[in-house]
């Protein structure tokens, strides 16, 4: 079974931006800052319709998988992580970040990472 350190964060959009605005900046902006960090294995972002969903505090969380928890501190810690921390200001109000180890059980082997 595959393991992996994986970061989830829960992003608030800031009051300022609309949703679309808030998710253009998120695909177009910071995914592809994101794209570039060393040793990322896998990135998804998840948005949350919250007109669906009142009762969920956050617009959406962002998935980025790494090889362990080294590699995650040495992603974020390279000048393409510290570029990419630096622009969460520029769309998020708040952003609670986890660090978990997943499991995976059921997972496609076509992409790459599946076991």
């Amino acid at each position: 079974m595959a393991k992996y350190a994986k970061r989830i964060g829960f992003l608030k959009k800031r009051d300022d931006l609309t949703n679309e605005q808030f998710l253009d900046h998120w695909r177009n902006t910071h995914a592809v800052l994101c794209q570039r960090i060393p040793g990322l294995k896998r990135y998804a972002i998840n948005y949350i319709n919250r007109s669906a969903n009142p009762e969920v505090p956050y617009d959406g969380f962002s998935e980025l998988w790494f090889e362990s928890k080294e590699a995650h501190d040495a992603a974020f810690s390279s000048p393409e992580g510290v570029e990419l921390l630096a622009d969460i200001p520029n769309f998020v109000s708040a952003l609670n970040g986890v660090i978990v180890l997943e499991e995976r059980f059921i997972w496609p082997v076509e992409d790459g990472l599946g076991k």
